[in-house]
């Protein structure tokens, strides 16, 4: 509160009707979430990083992908590779961007 001017919090929130999985995997699909580096998890106070929530598992973003109905079609026959690639390539970006994983340090 002793911040003035705008502020801005984004928050991640499985939809299981809208995403296509269990209601019961909800929290899982959130933590893979993170723990993949497609939703990295900082703080930013005047535009500087402050702090990250570390990655303690990483896992390929497949893993965060194929238990949702809602990406099935990257799984088909044959299945979307370049598209699942590319998804990789941008959660390690967020993975170097951010110093999310425990050996790194914020920059």
């Amino acid at each position: 509160m002793g911040i003035r001017g705008a502020r801005y919090i984004h928050i991640l929130v499985p939809c299981p009707l809208g995403w296509g999985h269990a209601s019961h995997d909800t929290i899982r699909i959130a933590r893979l979430a993170k723990e993949t580096g497609l939703f990295p998890v900082f703080e930013a106070a005047h535009g500087e990083l402050t702090s990250v929530s570390r990655i303690r598992h990483r896992q390929p973003v497949e893993a965060y992908l194929r238990p949702q109905k809602r990406f099935a079609h990257l799984f088909g026959d044959p299945p979307l590779s370049e598209v699942i690639a590319g998804l990789q390539a941008l959660a390690d970006r967020n993975i170097q961007r951010y110093g999310l994983l425990e050996a790194q340090k914020v920059a």
